[in-house]
């Protein structure tokens, strides 16, 4: 099953350009491929999966409601 991936920054030139099969899954062995668009990194497994994680903690925290301050 394909699932629905978004861009990860690239650890080495920090670029969210990612290259993938059309039927990519991060969870699938063997990992990969993953390349970036920029400068040509291959993507670990580890190093996706971070970068994964990361990028779906800031889109979470972009979509909760800001606290509404006083003025």
């Amino acid at each position: 099953m394909t699932r629905s991936i978004m861009p990860v920054p690239c650890p080495e030139c920090g670029e969210k350009q990612n290259h993938t099969p059309g039927d990519f899954d991060p969870d699938r062995e063997p990992f990969g491929p993953v390349a970036c668009m920029v400068c040509g990194h291959q993507f670990t497994s580890g190093e996706y999966k971070s970068a994964l994680q990361q990028a779906l903690r800031e889109q979470e925290a972009r979509r909760r409601p800001k606290p509404e301050t006083s003025h």
